[in-house]
């Protein structure tokens, strides 16, 4: 939906600028353009889509550890630069 409405947006004021036509009238594209993004969504297949975890899930299979945290093998700054 983002991405959508941002282009539509940007073409909106691209219109605004080169060809006059005025922002205040071309506004309702942006409801459109919702509209049809919604529309889409919903006739759209949700096959190999996995949906939310239940609550309180880790993700991982029963029994199993989360992966270790990985650890950062650089020293902390002090933040002075240091010329080589």
């Amino acid at each position: 939906m983002g991405p959508a409405i941002l282009v539509t947006m940007g073409v909106l004021f691209l219109l605004d600028n080169v060809s006059g036509v005025e922002f205040h009238r071309t506004w309702p594209a942006i409801l459109l353009v919702i509209g049809v993004v919604k529309l889409v969504q919903s006739n759209s297949s949700s096959e190999g889509h996995v949906g939310p975890l239940p609550p309180g899930s880790t993700g991982y299979p029963p029994n199993t550890p989360p992966p270790p945290a990985v650890q950062s093998t650089e020293t902390p700054s002090s933040g002075e630069v240091k010329n080589v």
